[in-house]
C-alpha cells in the first residue's frame, strides 16, 4: 500500500512514512518494513548520486531507530552492506560506513554441509551411480578431504556419493565460491541446472575422472567474470592463478603435459584461495590428481612445476603455493646464509622486534573487584621495576640473560617499590634462539641478495612472517609448558609456572597484594581507561540529575528505564549507601554506608583534610587514585570526582586558579572535566574562631547567630559576600573614589580572597585597622564599617552618572530632573538635519532620541558613543575626559539646532551660523543666516569683486573681513 501511494504522489517518502505509522499507533499496532533484494537499491546508489540517495537512507535508518517507535526495519542482501561500496571514492565510502553503522547485520552463512544436503535434493531428480570401479577412488578422495579439514566430518559419505560427478573437495570448493561470489541457493541451482559445454548435466564421468576442482575453475572464471575482476579480499589469490595458466602456456612440451598440468595448477590456486590452512602436501595432490583428474603420473609434472617456479612448497604453510617465478633458488641462498649469520644473542635488541606486544587480563582479579586489570609482557635482558601508568597495571618481565644475574632479578623483585612487576627468567632458550637464527638468515638474503627480486622478496618475507610467528609460539609454550625451565619472581618469591591457568592466578594474586585498595565497582559501561561517547553523555546526564534531584529516590529517574545514567547511579550512589533516605525518609547524599567504596571515600576524606594548612591541587586526588594501591581507571575517576565534590562541598573552598568557586553547578563539572589541573581545594578549619566574631558576621548578614560554628554555617556566613563582590560592576571593581578609605581595602580582601576562613577572621579585619577582635571599638565599629564599604560600592556607579548629568545640565542650561528633560531633549534636538552632522555627532543624536527608561540607560547608551566603550569600563583618569567629549558632543548638537530651527531651508539654499568677538569685549550671540539659491549668483559676483581687492596677505584679508563682519552685525 505504502508503495502504491508513493509511486503516485509526489511526496516525501519519509513524512508519509510518519503518517502511516501515527494512524497505525492509534490503533496500537507495528510498522514492519521489509524490503527484499536490497542491495538492488544499494548498487543503484552506489551509481547514481550516491551521496543524495545515502541520505535517505540515513533518513530512513533515523526514521526507523527512535527508541520510541514501534517499528522494525527488515532488509535483505547477499552480500554485507559495505561490500556494494567498492566503486566509490574514499570520501564516499566513508559515508556508506557512516550509514552502515545505522544498520545492524545479522549475518547468514549457511554451513557448507547444508548446502551440499540441499544439492542432493535437486540432483536425485536425475540421479547418476557412481561404478565399482570409480567408487574406490571416489572413497579415497573423501578420506582426504576428511583428514584434510576440507569438509568436517559430519559430511557422510552416503551425501558425498549422491553429489557424483562431484567428488568431495570440488563439491566443497563450489559451495563456498558461490557463497562468496554468488546467491547461495539460487546460484547453486542455477548450476545445478545449467546445460552446455562446462555444466555439470553435460559432463560424463569416467572412474578416475570427476567434475573436479578444475572443472569448478573454469565454471567459475566464466560465470562469475566480473565478480572475480572487482577488488576484493581474493584478488591476489585469482591474479596468481591467471599469472600461472598464462606462464604454462608459453613453456615448450607436450599438449598433455599443459593439459595436467593447467588442472594441477587450478587445483593449488583454487584451494589456496579457499582453504588457507590445509596442508596441501604432494601427497595430497598426487591423489586427487590420480583420482579426480585423470593425471597418471601427476609426481612427475609436480616436479616439473617446482623447477619452472611455476609452483612452490611453503614451508611455513605447509602448503604449495602457487609462484610467480624468480632467478633465485631461495634455499641455496639460505643455505649460505646459515655459514655467514652469527648465532644470534637474545639481547634486545635482536628479540625486542620479533615478539609481538600481548596484554594478559588478570581473570580473578576482574571477577572479585570489577576493575579490569592488564598485564604487559615486557623483553629484556637486564629488568627493572616500571609503576604501571594508564591501561597497564602490571607488567611481566620476560628475562632472557646475557650473564648469570639470577640473584639480581631475585633481589630486584624484593625491593619495597617492586610493585606490580612480575619476572620470568628463560634458562633455557635453545628453541627461541633456532627461530630468531631464521629470521636473520631470512633478513639477510632480503638485505642483500633479493634487494631488486620483488617476488623473491614478497616470498622471504612471507617465510620471515611464519618464522615469527613460530618464535612466538614457541615463547608461549615455554611460558605455559609443565616442563618449562623459566623461573618466576614476585616479591622476591620463586615460584613454578606449568600452565596459563596458574599464570593468570598469579597476575590476580599480584593485583590483590599491589592494589589491595581497590574498590569494589562492578560495572563494565564505565570502570575502563577511557568512556565511550554514550556514557560520557551518561555522565553529564548523572551530574545533572543529582544537581536537579538529590532529594528524590534514584535522583528522579524513571522507575520502568534504565538508561546507562541510572545504572552508573546505582553501582556508585544508590548500592553503595551514598544516596539513601534518613530516618525521616528524606533522600539525603553522605558517606557510603557499605564497604564497596569505602576506601575510595577514606582516601578522598583524607586527601582534603590534607588540605587544611594549604590548597591542594584536585590533580593530586587524581594522580593518587591513578596509582597504587587504588589504580583507577579513569572513567571511574571521571565519573566519581565530581559526585564527591558535591557530596562534600561544605567542607572545603574549590577555587578556579585562584579564584573562589560559589557554588557548585553545572558549568563547573564541565570545567572539571576539561580544565581538572586548574582547580584546588582547601578544607576548612573552623576550630580557632571566636564564636562572638562568628556572630556578628552573621548578625550583619541578618542570620541566626545562635548556630554553633560548623563548616555548613561558615559558608552559609561567607558566601554571600563573595556573591556580593561578584555581581559588582567594573567600575566598582576598579574606581577609588570613595569618601571612605576602608571601602577599597574591603574591596581589595574580597578581590583577592583565597581562603573564606583567612579573609574573615584575619584578612578582612586587617585592612579595616582591627587585630585584636576582643577589642570594644572593634565590636562597636567593625560592622558599621563593613556596611559603608558596602554602601559606597553599591552606589559609587550611580554617583559617576550623578557627577555626568551635573555637568551636562549645566553646560545646556537643564534645571528639572531626567523624566522632565529627557522630552525636552527629545523635543529640541528632533529638528537637527543628521546630514550636517559628522558620524560620531549623528550617532550620537541617534541614541540621545531613542527612548530610555531610566537615567542610568540613558548615560550609558550615549557615553558609549563617546568612550567607544561600556560606561562601566570608564577609569578614573578618564572621567575628566570623557565629560569634555560629551559636551563638545552636545554643543555640536546645540549648533545644528538652531541652524534647523532659525531657518527654513529649501533645495538649493545655504545656512550658517556663527558667534563673533572681539579683544576689545564685543561679543555677538550666534546667529543663522540664509542665502536663497535665487540670490546665489549675485553673492557669488560680490565675491569675485571682494577677492579682486584683498591683499593676498591670508590673515590681513581674514581680520579685514571679520572687521567688516562685526560692523554689519551692529
Amino acid at each position: 500500500m505504502i508503495g502504491r501511494k508513493l509511486s503516485t504522489e509526489n511526496e516525501n517518502p519519509i513524512d508519509y512514512l510518519h503518517q502511516y505509522y501515527q494512524q497505525l499507533r492509534k490503533q496500537n499496532k507495528f510498522l514492519f518494513i521489509v524490503i527484499d533484494e536490497f542491495g538492488k537499491i544499494l548498487e543503484y546508489a552506489a551509481n547514481n548520486n550516491p551521496e543524495k540517495e545515502l541520505y535517505f537512507l540515513q533518513k530512513l535508518a533515523e526514521f526507523v531507530n527512535v527508541p520510541s517507535r514501534n517499528i522494525i526495519l527488515i532488509t535483505t542482501l547477499h552480500q554485507n552492506f559495505g561490500s556494494y561500496a567498492v566503486k566509490l571514492t574514499d570520501t564516499q565510502r566513508n559515508e556508506w560506513q557512516k550509514v552502515k553503522g545505522r544498520f545492524e547485520e545479522v549475518v547468514f552463512a549457511e554451513p557448507v554441509e547444508q548446502l551440499l544436503y540441499l544439492t542432493t535434493q535437486q540432483m536425485e531428480a536425475k540421479p547418476l551411480s557412481i561404478t565399482t570401479a570409480a567408487k574406490l577412488g571416489f572413497k579415497i578422495l573423501y578420506d582426504f578431504a576428511i583428514s584434510s579439514k576440507i569438509v568436517s566430518d559430519r559430511f557422510k559419505f552416503s551425501t558425498a556419493e549422491k553429489l557424483y560427478p562431484l567428488d568431495p573437495v570440488s563439491s566443497v570448493v563450489l559451495t563456498i565460491a558461490i557463497q562468496r561470489y554468488g546467491q547461495n541457493e539460487r546460484s547453486l541451482f542455477s548450476f545445478l541446472s545449467a546445460q552446455g559445454k562446462g555444466s555439470l548435466n553435460e559432463f560424463e564421468p569416467t572412474p578416475n575422472n570427476t567434475y573436479n576442482v578444475s572443472d569448478v575453475c573454469d565454471y567459475l572464471r566464466y560465470h562469475y567474470f566480473s565478480a572475480l575482476s572487482e577488488s576484493n579480499s581474493d584478488s591476489t589469490g585469482w591474479r596468481s592463478l591467471t599469472v600461472a595458466l598464462e606462464r604454462i602456456s608459453c613453456i615448450d612440451a607436450s599438449f598433455n603435459f599443459i593439459e595436467s598440468a593447467t588442472k594441477i595448477i587450478k587445483l593449488i590456486g583454487l584451494l589456496n584461495i579457499f582453504f588457507a590452512g590445509i596442508r596441501l602436501t604432494k601427497e595430497f595432490i598426487e591423489i586427487y590428481a590420480q583420482n579426480a583428474m585423470g593425471i597418471n603420473q601427476p609426481m612427475t609434472i609436480i616436479d616439473k612445476l617446482t623447477s619452472l617456479k611455476i609452483i612452490r612448497y611453503a614451508q611455513y604453510k605447509s602448503q604449495y603455493i602457487l609462484f610467480e617465478g624468480t632467478n633465485l633458488n631461495l634455499e641455496d641462498e639460505l643455505y649460505k646464509a646459515a655459514g655467514i649469520v652469527p648465532t644470534p644473542s637474545l639481547s634486545i635488541e635482536e628479540i625486542g622486534g620479533h615478539v609481538r606486544p600481548r596484554v594478559f587480563l588478570a581473570n580473578e582479579s576482574y571477577y572479585h573487584t570489577g576493575t579490569p586489570r592488564y598485564f604487559e609482557f615486557k623483553v629484556t635482558n637486564e629488568p627493572i621495576n616500571i609503576e604501571p601508568t594508564g591501561e597497564i597495571d602490571g607488567y611481566i618481565h620476560l628475562v632472557f640473560p646475557l650473564s648469570d644475574i639470577h640473584n639480581y632479578v631475585k633481589e630486584l623483585s624484593e625491593k619495597h617499590n617492586a610493585g606490580a612487576n612480575v619476572y620470568a627468567y628463560f634458562k633455557n632458550t635453545d628453541s627461541i634462539t633456532k627461530h630468531l637464527h631464521e629470521i636473520k638468515k631470512l633478513q639477510y638474503v632480503i638485505d642483500n641478495v633479493a634487494m631488486d627480486d620483488n617476488v623473491a622478496k614478497a616470498e622471504l618475507e612471507n617465510q620471515k612472517r611464519y618464522e615469527t610467528q613460530k618464535l612466538n609460539s614457541a615463547l608461549n609454550e615455554e611460558i605455559a609448558s609443565p616442563t618449562s625451565s623459566i623461573i618466576w619472581y614476585f616479591h622476591g618469591e620463586e615460584l613454578r609456572i606449568h600452565s596459563l591457568k596458574e599464570l593468570n592466578e598469579l597476575i590476580s594474586r599480584v593485583c590483590t597484594e599491589v592494589y589491595h585498595k581497590t574498590p569494589i565497582i562492578r560495572n563494565e559501561l564505565f570502570n575502563k581507561q577511557k568512556l565511550s561517547s554514550a556514557i560520557s553523555l551518561a555522565r553529564v546526564n548523572l551530574l545533572d540529575a543529582m544537581l536537579l534531584h538529590s532529594d528524590e529516590e534514584d535522583f528522579g529517574f524513571a522507575k520502568q528505564s534504565f538508561p546507562p545514567e541510572k545504572t552508573i547511579y546505582y553501582t556508585l550512589l544508590r548500592d553503595s549507601g551514598i544516596h539513601r533516605q534518613d530516618e525521616n525518609g528524606n533522600w539525603i547524599l553522605g558517606a557510603p554506608t557499605q564497604p564497596e567504596l569505602q576506601s575510595l571515600w577514606q582516601v578522598c576524606i583524607e586527601f582534603l583534610k590534607s588540605s587544611v594548612d594549604r590548597p591542594r591541587k584536585l590533580t593530586d586526588l587524581s594522580e593518587i587514585l591513578r596509582t597504587r594501591p587504588y589504580k583507577l581507571k579513569q572513567g571511574v575517576i571521571d565519573i566519581w570526582l565530581p559526585i564527591f565534590l558535591y557530596v562534600n562541598q561544605q567542607d572545603y573552598a574549590l577555587y578556579n586558579d585562584s579564584v573562589f568557586v560559589l557554588n557548585l553547578n553545572k558549568e563547573v563539572f564541565e570545567l572539571l572535566q576539561k580544565q581538572l589541573k586548574k582547580f584546588s581545594v582547601k578544607a576548612f578549619d573552623v576550630s580557632g574562631v571566636r564564636l562572638e566574631f562568628f556572630k556578628r558576621y552573621r548578625q550583619f548578614l541578618r542570620k541566626d547567630d545562635g548556630v554553633a560554628i560548623s563548616t555548613d554555617s561558615l559558608l552559609d556566613t561567607v558566601k554571600p559576600f563573595f556573591h556580593f563582590y561578584r555581581t559588582l560592576n567594573r567600575y566598582a571593581k576598579t574606581t577609588r573614589k570613595f569618601d571612605n578609605p576602608f571601602t577599597v581595602k574591603f574591596r581589595d580582601v574580597l578581590a583577592q580572597a583565597q581562603d573564606p576562613v583567612k579573609t574573615f577572621f584575619d584578612d578582612l579585619p586587617a585592612a579595616l585597622g582591627y587585630r585584636d577582635l576582643n577589642s570594644d571599638s572593634f565590636v562597636s565599629q567593625y560592622l558599621q564599617l563593613i556596611r559603608t564599604a558596602v554602601r559606597d560600592l553599591n552606589t559609587c556607579y550611580d554617583f559617576l552618572i550623578d557627577r555626568i548629568e551635573h555637568k551636562v545640565k549645566e553646560y545646556i542650561g537643564l534645571t528639572t530632573d531626567f523624566d522632565e528633560y529627557k522630552p525636552l531633549l527629545t523635543k529640541r534636538y528632533s529638528t537637527v538635519n543628521g546630514n550636517l552632522l559628522t558620524p560620531k555627532s549623528k550617532s550620537f543624536l541617534e541614541r540621545i532620541l531613542v527612548p530610555s527608561d531610566n537615567r542610568k540607560e540613558f548615560y550609558e547608551k550615549i557615553t558609549i558613543v563617546v568612550n567607544d566603550k561600556r560606561l562601566e569600563e570608564t577609569k578614573d583618569n578618564e572621567e575628566s575626559l570623557l565629560v569634555n567629549r560629551l559636551l563638545h558632543l552636545f554643543s555640536e548638537l546645540e549648533r545644528a539646532s538652531s541652524i534647523s530651527t532659525d531657518v527654513a531651508l529649501e533645495d538649493g539654499d545655504e545656512a550658517f551660523n556663527f558667534e563673533l568677538a572681539t579683544a576689545s569685549g564685543d561679543f555677538s550671540e550666534a546667529k543663522t543666516f540664509r542665502l536663497p539659491s535665487t540670490k546665489k549668483i549675485k553673492a557669488n559676483q560680490m565675491m569675485e569683486k571682494l577677492s579682486e581687492s584683498m591683499s593676498g596677505d591670508r590673515d590681513l584679508d581674514i581680520c579685514v573681513l571679520l572687521k567688516l563682519l562685526n560692523e554689519k552685525l551692529k
